[in-house]
């Protein structure tokens, strides 16, 4: 009131902070740079709490899958764990598949869901829903603080389970009613259980795997997406050049070995690779689990003398049985592989250098006789990733859809020279994941390009969030792969349903036009000349750009149509790049 003077000294006062303070301060703790989200009625204390707060920034989406895959995308590329933040009932469960796509892809997020408080459970309120078993099989671990006091436990113990051992989202389940209760004075805080401890180094085992390595004769390494996400590209370049082993990766480690490398051999289905692991007498195996997207329904062959590394004790032998098995943390086992080999001279010219060139110059040649330039649209798939790869900056991050467009990113002209360059749903082939998650790794990498590839069919289902691009004033590149159908889906139809076709072709809305709509740069492309031209534009410029490419559906990516042949039991055997269907 007017007038009052308080008896007490300055820094005898304490203000008590309300549980949307404790939130916010606890996520700041931890680093938490951005929270990606929508508010709702009961979330608003919190946001009325940043206002004064000094943590992260919030990030308003327009829909709560857009704000998991811009978390998504953000923690792929920073290598920090993403933040996002619902209303509860259908602000969660719109979460849902956000969720499951970074369990899958091993993305440590943390997803703090709003519940209603307990007096408010089951009686027909609104937004009620037991978050916790909403989203029990898409988190790994879920806490929920019944007081204050618990908050700050119960964020710490979300983000220690979403970083240890094989990375994924963790949620806490807040009660509406904390978010403006006080914070209570207690001398004991409540604690939540925390991840079991990385198992310790085997040493016999190591000194059992070098041995086998120094004595394989054509040794070949898998590297998978556990060594981007263990941090450790270094120490997996300087094993394959001790031991002149070429080096094969999964799709999400692309570019842990640059792929210009003499030792890169690329992914699985590039020409020549499955001669070389068929004839190869060693593989070791590191951080990944051979999903069925990137071994073809597990046809691509691997040696009987297969080593596999992993942090998770499941992933090891699920797929390909594994002669030697080690669960542990990839960076201290690396490392130790690579004192125990440090005696051995680099490999100046390996069996593994003469087969990577051989496979290359072998793709080279097929390439040349693909080599007419289309004058106009639609064009051929091949054409526009070429044209692409050449109007982009070797540091570019690539987001990619799902399904047939995102197989176009798969081919072997497309070369990737760094790790967390190409981001994905791979394991859960979610649409609509690259329109958000171009977000996400725009503000995680903002000194590095960005460009989404996205099919007509996905991009309508989340075209939404360009607005919240153009709101942001990102510089975000987004290449639309426009046939008018989900191809994916009409090329099975043709192959395996003998040419019956129902619910595949598409009324496409004018997308240049609903970008500009959006606050974003539209363009459509009308001759071949112009798509290098605006790509370049595009990616100088600034901004949010649409580019509408149309593209011929009747030709198929190499990778594409062995998977169509996988569908109906086929050949394994991947077509030239001027192959059609």
């Amino acid at each position: 009131m007017p007038g009052f003077v308080s008896s007490r000294k300055p820094e005898e006062i304490q203000v008590a902070r309300n549980g949307s303070q404790v939130l916010l301060d606890a996520l700041q703790a931890r680093g938490a740079e951005y929270i990606f989200g929508i508010p709702g009625t009961l979330t608003l204390p919190v946001y009325d709490a940043m206002i004064d707060g000094a943590g992260a920034t919030p990030i308003v989406t327009r829909h709560e899958q857009g704000a998991g895959f811009a978390a998504d995308g953000y923690a792929k590329v920073s290598g920090n764990t993403g933040v996002v933040f619902t209303v509860p009932g259908p602000g969660g469960t719109n979460l849902a598949t956000a969720l499951r796509s970074a369990y899958e892809d091993a993305v440590p997020l943390v997803a703090v869901t709003a519940t209603l408080a307990d007096n408010m459970r089951d009686r027909s309120a609104i937004h009620d829903v037991d978050m916790e078993k909403a989203l029990a099989g898409c988190v790994k671990k879920s806490f929920t603080p019944d007081s204050v006091a618990g908050i700050a436990p119960a964020v710490e113990a979300a983000f220690r389970w979403a970083a240890a051992g094989r990375p994924g989202p963790a949620q806490v389940v807040m009660k509406a009613n904390l978010f403006q209760a006080e914070e209570e004075r207690v001398i004991i805080a409540p604690e939540f259980e925390g991840p079991p401890p990385a198992p310790p180094v085997d040493e016999r085992a190591l000194d059992e795997i070098a041995e086998s390595l120094l004595a394989a004769r054509r040794p070949v390494i898998y590297a998978g997406n556990g060594v981007v996400a263990a941090r450790c590209e270094r120490q997996v370049q300087l094993l394959a050049s001790k031991l002149g082993a070429p080096v094969v990766t999964s799709v999400k480690g692309r570019g842990i070995l640059s792929e210009a490398d003499p030792l890169s051999f690329g992914l699985v289905h590039f020409l020549g690779c499955e001669e070389m692991l068929e004839e190869a007498d060693l593989c070791l195996a590191l951080g990944t689990g051979f999903g069925q997207f990137a071994t073809f329904y597990f046809k691509a062959p691997m040696p009987k003398n297969l080593i596999q590394i992993d942090i998770d004790p499941e992933r090891v032998g699920r797929n390909y049985p594994a002669s030697v098995g080690l669960v542990s943390d990839l960076k201290p086992a690396l490392e130790g592989l690579i004192r125990r080999i440090s005696d051995a001279e680099d490999a100046a010219l390996t069996e593994g250098h003469v087969r990577v060139r051989e496979g290359k110059r072998r793709y080279e040649e097929r390439l040349r006789s693909f080599s007419t330039k289309p004058t106009e649209p639609p064009f051929h798939g091949l054409f526009v990733m070429k044209t692409l790869r050449e109007n982009t900056s070797p540091d570019t991050i690539f987001v990619s859809d799902s399904s047939a467009t995102q197989s176009w990113l798969m081919e072997q002209a497309f070369v990737v020279h760094r790790p967390r360059s190409i981001l994905l749903s791979e394991a859960y082939q979610s649409m609509g994941y690259a329109v958000g998650a171009a977000i996400g790794a725009k503000l995680g990498a903002p000194e590095r390009p960005v460009c989404a590839i996205v099919g007509d069919g996905s991009f309508t289902m989340t075209c939404g969030e360009l607005a919240t691009a153009a709101a942001l004033d990102l510089s975000i590149t987004y290449l639309i792969f426009n046939d008018g159908e989900y191809n994916a889906l009409r090329h099975s139809q043709k192959h395996v349903f003998g040419e019956r076709y129902i619910a595949t072709s598409l009324n496409n809305p004018d997308c240049p036009a609903l970008a500009r709509g959006c606050g974003a740069h539209g363009h459509r492309v009308e001759s071949a000349e112009a798509l290098g031209s605006v790509i370049r534009e595009s990616q100088a410029g600034g901004g949010v750009h649409v580019i509408d490419c149309p593209i011929d559906r009747d030709v198929l990516s190499s990778r594409w149509t062995r998977t169509v042949k996988s569908f109906r039991g086929g050949a394994a055997t991947a077509p030239p790049p001027d192959a059609g269907d």
